[in-house]
């Protein structure tokens, strides 16, 4: 079924054009019938989902909407999906285009969105086809903007370095402990790669990476976004930049060339996996599909610790929203209530989206957890001990991730400064910026 579904997908972008013309109804009204469970089993309803992940999470998501379409024999969920890279690009496409899907997975930089008029208001559907009444308060309101609801936290997460045991172990060391600093980091890199020998690296090259680079400068009291534009400068960004080109001088990061095959996004493209990388930061959620495509054991540390103000943050993972041009919202809205609340939905999804914000899920996930999940959860607790409150996204995130993507290779491959670089991200962050303004 999975299979046929995969195959299905690979031809939804040529009919969903067909798709919206064929459908007459009011974009901002919810469908006759309300619920898909209920006058839905007499209509045909279709409905669109796009998401961004691993192939662990595309099966996941693929199982649930299948368990949703038992339920509800009258919907039926075309999906669309893909990796991190290309998501954005793809999702933009089709809106500009008057075809975005009825369901979208977004992150953080859902508030862009809302201001295009992509995102329909979700607060009709509020206690109705939605039920967040398990869900934390926080939590529940994170997807709330100016006051009105647009979009569903699908769970939290925390950023953190995640380490191969196995390999740490093979060169005679103990894994890296909570409350390392920059500099031990650095001295720790080297005597790994020392110690382990050509063809191995302590860390993956990110120094393209946003919220790596958020993290850096909130330990210093600024931001990328303080709310009205972007709150850090060049200052800050040359001796991120430099602290990466002497990673890279040491060998204790992958060359150029190298860390620009191996992205680290997702794990069939992992140095990581491969075991020839001992630490990678990345999202806790992401931690499972990692360990389930390697054999040797995956742990969890809080990122660097350095400057006056802690860095680290608790972050809603993803959102679900519907298109203000769905033709069918309640039924878009009732999929979203089951996908966060329905026990054999939520077992199937388990963590991998982030910690769930309904108390039941968390605790009955808890209590099946396998060790991973376990470590993730564990994990979240560790990190709010290290977090202060999130900044708001930094509007145009997407654009400016790949203009800061962009300008560390060019230090990799070296076609520029470290004082270039620097002045090509500070730029890039305030063009991003001055769009939504």
């Amino acid at each position: 079924m999975i299979k046929n579904r995969m195959l299905r997908s690979a031809v939804i972008a040529a009919v969903t054009v067909c798709l919206a013309a064929c459908s007459s109804q009011s974009a901002n009204e919810p469908s006759a019938g309300g619920k898909g469970g209920e006058g839905g089993a007499d209509k045909k309803v279709e409905l669109r989902m796009m998401w961004w992940g691993s192939q662990a999470r595309h099966e996941a998501t693929l199982k649930v909407i299948e368990l949703f379409e038992d339920k509800n024999p009258g919907i039926t969920i075309n999906p669309e999906y893909l990796g991190a890279d290309g998501y954005w690009d793809k999702l933009n496409t089709q809106i500009a285009g008057g075809n975005a899907p009825d369901l979208i997975q977004l992150g953080n930089n859902y508030p862009d969105y809302v201001s295009r008029g992509t995102l329909l208001e979700l607060d009709p559907y509020m206690g109705k086809e939605i039920d967040l009444s398990g869900f934390d308060e926080s939590i529940a309101s994170s997807g709330r903007l100016n006051d009105k609801q647009y979009g569903v936290n699908l769970g939290s997460n925390a950023l953190g370095i995640v380490y191969n045991t196995a390999l740490i172990r093979q060169a005679g060391m103990e894994p890296p402990k909570a409350g390392i600093s920059w500099e031990e980091l650095e001295q720790y890199g080297k005597e790994l790669v020392g110690k382990l020998g050509s063809g191995y690296y302590a860390f993956a090259d990110q120094s393209g990476f946003t919220h790596y680079v958020g993290h850096y400068v909130r330990q210093s009291g600024k931001a990328l976004f303080d709310g009205t534009g972007i709150a850090f400068d060049e200052a800050d960004m040359l001796p991120w930049f430099t602290m990466w080109e002497r990673f890279r001088e040491e060998a204790i990061i992958p060359p150029g060339e190298k860390a620009a095959a191996y992205q680290e996004a997702a794990p069939d493209n992992s140095l990581l996996v491969e075991g020839k990388l001992a630490m990678v930061v990345m999202w806790s959620n992401q931690m499972k599909a990692f360990q389930e495509a390697m054999q040797d054991e995956l742990d969890i540390i809080p990122l660097p610790e350095g400057g006056a103000e802690k860095g680290m943050w608790i972050q809603p993972s993803q959102f679900l929203g519907i298109s203000a041009k769905s033709q069918h919202p309640a039924e878009a809205a009732q999929f979203i209530s089951f996908f966060v609340n329905d026990p054999e939905a939520t077992a199937v999804l388990s963590s991998d989206r982030g910690i769930p914000g309904s108390k039941a899920v968390r605790e009955a996930l808890k209590g099946t957890a396998e060790p991973i999940v376990l470590k993730a959860y564990n994990y979240l607790d560790v990190a709010a001990e290290q977090s202060r409150d999130m900044d708001r996204e930094l509007p145009n995130i997407a654009e400016w991730d790949a203009a800061l993507k962009n300008a560390a290779q060019k230090v990799a491959f070296d076609r520029a400064s470290v004082e270039a670089a620097s002045q090509e991200a500070v730029k890039t962050a305030q063009d991003a910026v001055a769009k939504s303004q």
